[in-house]
Formats: C-alpha cells, structure tokens, sequence
C-alpha cells in the first residue's frame, strides 16, 4: 500500500488510560429551551450566548432536525452577526496553548492535551510560555483569541502557523478564525457521533 501523506495520516488514538469520556449531545428534538441550545452549542462551539441565542431564535421559527444543520445554520447565523457579536463567539474559545484546566472545555482538554495527570516536560514547558508571548501580540495585533483548528498536531507544530498568520490583516483572520470554529464544531461531532 502507498504511505499516506502527512495530511492524510491518521492521528494515534489516546492510550486506554488516558482515554476521556467525550462530552454528550442530546437530541435536537429535546432543545426546547434557551438553557438547553446554550449547553448544546458550549459542546460544539464553547459557550458564545450570542450564537446559541441566535441559533435557539432561529431553531424557534424553524426548528433544525439535526446538529449537522445547526453547525450550517451557525455558519449563516455568524456571517451576519455585527462585529462585536462575532468577537464574542470567536473570544469563546480558549487561547491554544492554555494551561489553566480551568479555562478549558471538557473537549478543549482532550483537543489541547490536557486531559489526565501527565507532567508538563521542559520542552513542553517551553512551548506554552511561546505560546504565552504569540497569543499576546496576537491578540493585540487583532483584538481577538489565535483560534486554529488542531486537529491532534503538537502544539509546537502550531507555532510556524501562528507567527505566519500575524502578517495577515484583521478580516482574513477574523475569517480564518470562524471558519476554524465550524471545523472544529464539524469534528467535535464527528467523535461524538463515533463514540
């Protein structure tokens, strides 16, 4: 068989004893209520109560029948969300390279490696202070969080792009950014409806 590319490997899957449960999404049917559209959208999206009370507005006049077209709806519901709407769903998400547990998502944790008790190596350590400084000059160069769509790439492979992503202007990364959003939304289902 020819080898795979790099894009097209497949990612290792966690050792068994680092394996954590994903988080669960109940049926569309049952989001009835603002409470439930906001818990459900904090899976997919993060917590951004601008797009889950868009969404759940929408989903009211006409009800979505599957989470596949609530991500689709979001991409719309987004696009035409005013500037600072659309900085408060990007600015939901964690900085990549966040070492405070307390500020990640159950599927942040996984994305972003935290998950277990796993102690934090040199090189490791060494990253995450890059990160620090990159996220910083990102974010007041643009006014917003670096947002990348990981994808199980080492964290120190995510450097190169967020240093090259700095020469582009504030609308490209603005759209960059969303757009690393619905993908991330697209693969956060995916697992879940694998698991």
């Amino acid at each position: 068989r020819p080898a795979r590319n790099r894009t097209q490997q497949r990612l290792p899957a966690l050792p068994r004893e680092m394996s954590v449960p994903l988080p669960t999404l109940p049926p569309v049917t049952s989001l009835n209520s603002l409470d439930a559209f906001v818990e459900a959208v904090g899976v997919l999206f993060e917590p951004a109560p601008p797009l889950a009370k868009a969404m759940f507005e929408a989903h009211m006049e006409s009800p979505m029948k599957s989470y596949e077209e609530i991500i689709s709806k979001a991409k719309t519901l987004i696009a035409d969300m005013d500037a600072n709407a659309k900085l408060d769903v990007i600015n939901a998400h964690p900085r990549i390279g966040e070492k405070d547990p307390s500020k990640l998502s159950k599927f942040s944790k996984i994305e972003q490696g935290m998950t277990g008790e796993k102690k934090i190596s040199q090189e490791e350590e060494k990253v995450f202070q890059e990160f620090a400084t990159l996220n910083k000059k990102y974010e007041d160069k643009f006014g917003f969080k670096f947002i990348i769509f990981v994808n199980g790439r080492p964290k120190k492979d995510l450097l190169p792009i967020c240093e090259k992503r700095m020469q582009n202007s504030r609308e490209q990364e603005l759209a960059i950014g969303i757009q690393a959003m619905l993908d991330i939304a697209v693969d956060r289902l995916t697992k879940i409806n694998k698991s």
